[in-house]
């Protein structure tokens, strides 16, 4: 079974380089990409996924208020926060949306596919702010 993958960012070189990286998770796997959160939610009123990773900060809706919206729209959907401005900062908001993990920027290839992988196969979500195993 196919596992499905939003990405979302609104700076065009990072959704490029998260798609080929999250791409070469194998053929189980596809990558949508949005570049802002109302095209994101465009696609997901369309389409299921398993896994959202977006960033936090862009304009008009960000991260927090596009995670509300889509646990509106499908409850269990995974959800991984990327910032560059400290996951620190959002603790608590992340634990409250039961937010998979936050990773800080810049992010490591290898490090966004092992969190990819993890939280596809995860059956509970949980908040971590270092990008390391489980709590």
């Amino acid at each position: 079974m196919t596992k499905r993958i939003l990405v979302v960012d609104d700076e065009a070189r990072v959704l490029l380089i998260l798609h080929d990286t999250l791409q070469r998770l194998g053929s189980g796997f596809e990558v949508v990409t949005a570049q802002s959160s109302s095209e994101a939610l465009k696609i997901a009123r369309r389409e299921t996924f398993d896994l959202v990773i977006t960033d936090l900060r862009m304009p008009g809706m960000d991260g927090v208020e596009l995670t509300q919206a889509l646990r509106n729209m499908q409850p269990d959907i995974k959800v991984v926060w990327v910032t560059a401005y400290g996951c620190h900062k959002t603790f608590d908001e992340s634990v409250r949306l039961g937010v998979f993990r936050c990773l800080d920027k810049p992010l490591e290839i290898k490090q966004i596919r092992q969190v990819a992988q993890e939280a596809l196969t995860r059956t509970r979500a949980f908040a971590r702010q270092d990008g390391q195993g489980a709590p």
